[in-house]
């Protein structure tokens, strides 16, 4: 979500780190695509099983680091997404802060929800 339009008095935020982390988290989601189509259209063609996911994940660090970018990098993208559509509507103040609050809480929300999700895959308990 992106910084709100005036942080202090005079000083006006373009929105630059929210643009930013929009591209950069979108170009890694492009990236995360292409190497979750390669893995299981190409690699694990016909044996895509619980247990060969399971495995994959708890065989090294590569794939833990992947996925968790691959969760922050997607609830960032969706909620700042969200959070561009609403400042199209140019809410009211008491809205644009009640909106960018449940955007933060469902954010929040999110990432403890993917990262609890992905403990199975990685051996931490069910």
């Amino acid at each position: 979500m992106s910084a709100p339009e005036t942080r202090s008095a005079g000083r006006r935020s373009n929105g630059l780190w929210g643009w930013l982390l929009q591209r950069v988290s979108g170009i890694f989601l492009a990236y995360a695509l292409v190497v979750h189509l390669w893995t299981v259209h190409v690699v694990n063609v016909d044996r895509l099983t619980w247990a060969t996911i399971s495995a994959r994940l708890q065989d090294g660090t590569l794939w833990t680091v992947y996925y968790l970018l691959f969760v922050p990098a997607v609830v960032y993208h969706a909620l700042n997404g969200v959070w561009g559509i609403a400042l199209d509507y140019s809410p009211a103040p008491a809205a644009r802060r009640g909106i960018a609050l449940a955007l933060w809480a469902a954010g929040l929300a999110l990432l403890v929800y993917g990262y609890f999700g992905l403990r199975p895959l990685f051996g931490a308990g069910g």
